[in-house]
């Protein structure tokens, strides 16, 4: 190929690249599905707020910090608010949660936890519950005791007496299957019928089986009134034994 040949291709290529003008990269996705930015973050350790952005990742918190709105697939301007990690409501009766899963009540409070199952009463079958919950999934994390007052009824009806020994052992293992199947404690009503009727044996009894599998105890207590301040010889039992213990309204 002579000389005057090859300077004429080059000649050709370089004009071909000028008419298609100067390459353009294609715009790069945003790095964070949503960015809440600007508010002041309350992190939940304790420390004082501080302005920042919070980028949202595949339905996680990915990053805190300064965070650019090009990186952003949606920005929600927080300016003049306060982000903080969902509330804990650990004394609800939201046992069907799954016929209202929008829990709106919640929601719009910042609630984005409930524990269900106080006060004595919950569902009686823990597993079917929270497969319902998994199917239908709601608004808000759900968690649940196990009820003495569900589970004395389902026993005993409700009779105002001890248990027989078949019976104790009876509620033992529906206890003991409440908390194979994911509850995360056990809680009474004192209060309530059948819930009035037991003596502390019985309480401890099955407020062992919950411990042992790790969960808590949950008491609405016999007067809540002007003697709410004194000791319960039920709940005070209960906290002489290995085992964490709560009491409601407070």
């Amino acid at each position: 190929m002579t000389m005057i040949r090859l300077l004429a291709r080059v000649a050709v290529s370089l004009t071909g690249a000028l008419l298609a003008g100067p390459a353009i990269e294609a715009p790069q996705a945003a790095r964070y599905d949503l960015v809440i930015g600007g508010g002041t973050v309350i992190d939940g350790t304790g420390r004082g707020g501080a302005f920042s952005d919070v980028g949202v990742k595949d339905g996680r918190i990915a990053a805190i910090g300064r965070i650019a709105r090009s990186q952003a697939a949606q920005w929600i301007d927080a300016s003049g608010l306060v982000v903080s990690p969902g509330f804990i409501d650990v004394d609800t009766h939201a046992d069907a949660l799954v016929e209202r899963p929008a829990a709106p009540n919640f929601v719009r409070m910042g609630v984005t936890t409930i524990v269900a199952g106080n006060c004595g009463w919950s569902a009686l079958d823990v597993g079917a519950a929270l497969a319902a919950l998994r199917d239908s999934p709601a608004a808000v994390n759900f968690a649940t005791l196990i009820g003495h007052n569900t589970v004395r009824s389902a026993v005993m009806g409700s009779g105002n007496r001890a248990p027989s020994p078949a019976e104790m052992a009876r509620m033992k293992s529906l206890v003991w299957k409440a908390m194979a199947d994911g509850a995360v404690g056990f809680s009474t009503g004192l209060q309530d019928v059948p819930g009035a009727y037991p003596q502390a044996p019985e309480i401890v009894d099955l407020a062992r089986v919950a411990a042992n599998a790790g969960g808590i105890y949950a008491s609405h207590m016999r007067n809540d009134g002007t003697n709410s301040s004194r000791p319960s010889p039920k709940r005070s039992a209960w906290a002489k034994r290995p085992g964490r213990a709560s009491r409601s309204h407070t």
